[in-house]
């Protein structure tokens, strides 16, 4: 699998209040992108806490994940978190979020899962596992809100989709980061050659 990254503060502050988790298991892939409420230190005490738990339960299904974070961001400012685990024997993508983490993937449709309301630390209502298909070439994409949710696939040249996730994650921000919060996103893509 081949990530592309950017995780950045608001211009002016000196931490960032998003996160992301990626871990690769038992032929499995987690990706995660946590924006903690606002910006600076406390929203990046809330999101790292969340990876905090993430590194410590990421075997755990997508809701009991969501659960455990919100147990453990109480105490915190709260986050919005999107969790996306990609079973690479099954060919199959499982999507949870909570708050506004945007998620989509490109595949021989735009798939674009949805983040239930809420807050992880404050109010979380019952927790929504979606599962779609899961083709290696997919691509997969979660953003916090620092990136506009208006981008569209449709806008890019196929040849430019094809680029390597970081060049992809970079032109992304470039063009659709809001430039007024912190912002995370993370490509994903395992080539159809990689098993």
């Amino acid at each position: 699998m081949q990530f592309g990254i950017i995780n950045e503060a608001l211009k002016g502050q000196t931490v960032c209040g998003d996160a992301y988790f990626i871990k690769e298991f038992e032929n499995k892939v987690l990706i995660a992108v946590i924006d903690g409420l606002g910006h600076g230190s406390d929203a990046a005490i809330a999101a790292n806490r969340a990876v905090a738990y993430l590194k410590s339960h990421y075997e755990k299904s997508l809701t009991d994940i969501i659960k455990g974070c919100h147990e453990e961001l109480k105490k915190t400012r709260g986050a919005a978190i999107g969790l996306a685990l990609i079973d690479l024997d099954r060919f199959i993508l499982r999507y949870a979020g909570v708050g506004n983490i945007e998620a989509r993937v490109k595949s021989r449709t735009t798939i674009r899962p949805v983040s239930v309301s809420g807050i992880l630390g404050y109010n979380l209502r019952k927790v929504k596992e979606e599962e779609f298909p899961y083709r290696p070439g997919d691509l997969i994409i979660l953003h916090s809100d620092g990136i506009s949710g208006k981008f569209d696939f449709n806008i890019f040249p196929p040849e430019f989709l094809g680029q390597h996730p970081q060049t992809i994650a970079e032109r992304i921000a470039a063009e659709f980061c809001r430039g007024r919060d912190d912002f995370t996103i993370v490509v994903a893509r395992q080539d159809k050659m990689e098993n």
